[in-house]
């Protein structure tokens, strides 16, 4: 795999010799310098210099994107370095690559990873946006642990149109979420009576005016399973970065052979800049639209963070110490991280709070904090983990 790697970027850099491609790339690290975890009535356990290795939505750790104006593509790197991973058969993967032409200024097709990068985004703590789903069946085989601000997220073919400058519109068919190792499956399958099909996904932009933007996006997961419904309203300034985005959660019920509408996350993101200092939030808010409020409760989760930029000190620019508080939930299929609004409201009640710092020196950019977790007493009680537990993680990504 590094020998074609290797090859992969030796290629690159003569065909951006000859073409005079303009070329971008970027590598991402993720992990803790210390983390502390305690089982109860057991010792304290301790692991240092430990890397992220989250494969749903940790982003690729070697990203190389290059642009030759009318035609382009990027080679996105995943690895794993804690273990070899027996499912995988490799540590390293070119997971989220793509090649894409455009035969008109306004038409761009993509052959390979496709995924929507116009959609409104929260930038806090990663690439999610409120999730409408039940957050007892947050794992691989039933929903995704975090909806992305793509239409679709997976491999295989996208359009990209452009008919007036305030308007994008993207389309995008792909092999279904969370299913590895169906490469060569078909998007639309027929045999006889019966039909089967695969992903696909549309979504709008449109540029209004005084930063204005209103988007619209739906996704369907294939037959049978679920489906996203999104629309927003933001507003995008020198200062500020907010939106409002209702998410719509459709469910099929194999028991009556139909879809209904089982959710709504109202997805509220914020960003404001006054000086030297940057508040952001994020608190996505589900309504569960079931009876069932102990087994599928309609829930939230929040993140605030406040940073103070101090300017340059040494090698170090943009020195800016922050504080971020939230709900435990960096995992996004953790299903104890939520707070419940039900009779266990009480008992989900937690704590993420991390004082850190950021930095860049030079190409590169750090991030490391001190977080405490303070866990719900549903967290402790199904994981049989202490109250408090305390990780030092750190961020390191160059840009070159």
């Amino acid at each position: 795999m590094k020998s074609k790697f290797g090859l992969a970027v030796g290629l690159l850099v003569c065909a951006s010799q000859i073409f005079a491609l303009d070329a971008k790339a970027r590598v991402v690290m993720t992990g803790n310098l210390a983390e502390a975890t305690k089982e109860k009535n057991e010792d304290a356990k301790y692991e240092f210099f430990k890397l992220n290795e989250k494969p749903q939505k940790d982003d690729d750790g070697i990203v190389i994107d290059f642009n030759g104006g009318n035609f382009g593509g990027r080679l996105g790197l995943w690895y794993d370095l804690n273990k070899q991973s027996a499912d995988k058969g490799t540590s390293v993967s070119f997971r989220r690559s793509n090649l894409w032409i455009k035969p008109m200024d306004s038409l761009k097709i993509t052959a390979g990873y496709v995924g929507n990068d116009q959609l409104y985004k929260e930038r806090i703590d990663d690439w999610k946006v409120g999730n409408p789903f039940n957050l007892n069946e947050r794992d691989w085989s039933k929903h995704p642990g975090y909806v992305n601000p793509a239409d679709v997220d997976e491999m295989g073919f996208g359009l990209e149109i452009r008919p007036v400058s305030p308007l994008i519109i993207t389309a995008a068919v792909a092999r279904r979420w969370g299913t590895p190792g169906t490469y060569g499956k078909p998007f639309w399958d027929y045999d006889g009576d019966e039909s089967s099909y695969d992903a696909w996904g549309v979504s709008g932009r449109y540029y209004w005016r005084d930063g204005i933007c209103f988007q619209a996006a739906y996704r369907d997961n294939g037959k049978e399973q679920w489906k996203v419904a999104r629309a927003a309203v933001g507003l995008e300034r020198d200062n500020i970065y907010a939106f409002f985005q209702p998410c719509f959660g459709i469910d099929y019920k194999s028991a009556d052979d139909k879809y209904e509408l089982s959710g709504i996350c109202f997805d509220l993101y914020g960003e404001y800049k006054f000086d030297n200092f940057k508040f952001i939030a994020h608190a996505p808010v589900t309504l569960r639209l079931t009876d069932d409020s102990e087994n599928d409760p309609s829930y939230m989760e929040y993140v605030v963070q406040v940073l103070y930029n101090t300017g340059k000190h040494g090698n170090m620019d943009e020195l800016s110490p922050y504080i971020k508080i939230g709900s435990l939930n960096h995992d996004g299929d953790n299903k104890y991280a939520f707070y419940r609004f039900n009779k266990d409201f009480s008992d989900s009640v937690n704590f993420d709070i991390a004082p850190g710092v950021k930095f860049s020196v030079g190409a590169c950019e750090i991030d490391v904090a001190f977080e405490l977790l303070l866990h719900s007493k549903l967290y402790t009680e199904a994981n049989y983990r202490n109250d408090f537990e305390w990780r030092i993680p750190f961020t390191a990504e160059i840009k070159f």
